[in-house]
């Protein structure tokens, strides 16, 4: 493919990523499957309670094996130039809820609420599909290192012809260090939730490749111990 060739050119860093990455899917992905003949186990030996247990790991697995492949195909439309960008006028407020509806399932499992507090009515011209996965992405972030009862607000400031979003977690934090190299891809690795939750890393650089698509800019404050704030700024379009 046309984004391995040019990883070859780039130093070898891309073909190291897919493997990482693909093995991040597969591990998931027989993870479930795992946890799926369990499932069986258990109805075999008719132990009713342990089945609901094994068939939440099951769905867990299966969601995040989804959310990696969406986060691979869109990175490989991506890098090999076949993703289309398509700018529109689009209400930021109505992708942040589908964003959230999407991530429901997840957030429920560890009784996480997400708030979203965006104001209405403000536009912005961009692709649609782009903010849609650079919100659910950091979404899906959020939940994975927020603790149990924890909470994510979406929030927004206009200022002058730039609309800036938050989105903000009572979760572990980042340090520095690892602050330094959220959005390289040479840097690209998995650090487990606060579940043990998988992941691949992929889903930040998307952020940072969509964002700045859409003529914006995207960073990070975190503080360990008390939680993250991711920030994304963009055009706005108008207020309606």
């Amino acid at each position: 493919m046309d984004f391995v060739q040019r990883g070859l050119h780039a130093g070898h860093c891309v073909p190291h990523e897919v493997l990482f990455i693909g093995g991040g899917i597969l591990f998931v992905t027989f993870l479930a499957l795992a946890e799926g003949i369990k499932v069986f186990e258990k109805v075999n030996e008719k132990d009713y309670e342990q089945i609901g247990v094994f068939a939440d790991i099951v769905r867990q697995s299966t969601n995040r094996a989804m959310d990696l492949l969406m986060n691979l195909m869109e990175w490989a439309q991506s890098q090999s130039g076949r993703m289309e960008y398509r700018p529109e006028y689009c209400e930021i407020e109505t992708i942040a809820n589908e964003a959230i509806f999407l991530m429901k399932g997840n957030a429920e499992q560890k009784s996480i609420i997400i708030s979203n507090k965006l104001s209405s009515g403000i536009q912005v011209n961009a692709d649609k599909a782009m903010l849609s996965t650079v919100l659910r992405n950091l979404i899906s972030n959020a939940i994975k290192f927020t603790q149990p009862n924890g909470k994510i607000t979406i929030t927004s400031v206009v200022k002058q012809n730039e609309l800036t979003i938050s989105v903000i977690d009572t979760g572990v934090g980042i340090s520095k260090e690892r602050i330094n190299k959220l959005f390289k891809i040479n840097e690209v690795y998995s650090t487990q939730g606060t579940q043990k939750e998988h992941g691949t890393g992929l889903g930040l650089i998307l952020c940072k490749e969509f964002i700045e698509k859409n003529n914006g800019k995207i960073w990070v404050e975190s503080l360990v111990g008390t939680g993250t704030t991711f920030y994304f700024s963009l055009p706005i379009g108008h207020l309606s």
